[in-house]
């Protein structure tokens, strides 16, 4: 896992060639020129899934991970919490992993790790990541997150 504002995105060049994409794409969105939906990068290796949406009570959250693809989390505006645990540690998986959906997912564990992820920050999560995303801070909010998906 990284965690970093998209000034300092820079740092990680070279990690792989897809993040290097998905984050210098992200870096141009302000809230000002913002719009949902899905932009191809790179086909089905890299894309990003522009989302605006309300947080919501962690109580309700679930912990999902993914093995075909990395996934980058930029915070456009708002904040919220993700929670972070390494797929192998999680304590009750709910749904084995499914390829068809590149997901395999798990109830929200107490000793998982709070993340905040705040406007101009971003997060990139390897398959060994597990997250619960979308977490209110305080209170649900309003949020404008770009996820960025880098085929591994």
């Amino acid at each position: 896992m990284i965690l970093d504002t998209i000034t300092n995105a820079n740092i990680y060049a070279g990690l792989h060639a897809g993040v290097d994409m998905a984050l210098k794409a992200m870096a141009a969105y302000t809230p000002e020129n913002y719009q949902t939906g899905k932009v191809e990068l790179d086909g089905d290796k890299v894309f990003l899934l522009r989302n605006a949406y309300t947080t919501n009570d962690p109580a309700n959250a679930k912990m999902e991970a993914h093995r075909a693809y990395i996934d980058v989390m930029y915070m456009v505006e708002g904040e919220e919490t993700i929670y972070v645990k390494p797929t192998a540690q999680l304590g009750n998986i709910t749904m084995a992993y499914d390829p068809a959906g590149d997901a395999l997912l798990g109830d929200l564990d107490a000793d998982a790790t709070p993340v905040r992820l705040t406007a101009g920050s971003f997060i990139v999560l390897m398959p060994q990541d597990a997250h619960a995303p979308a977490c209110m801070v305080d209170t649900p909010k309003g949020v404008k997150k770009i996820i960025g998906k880098v085929r591994v």
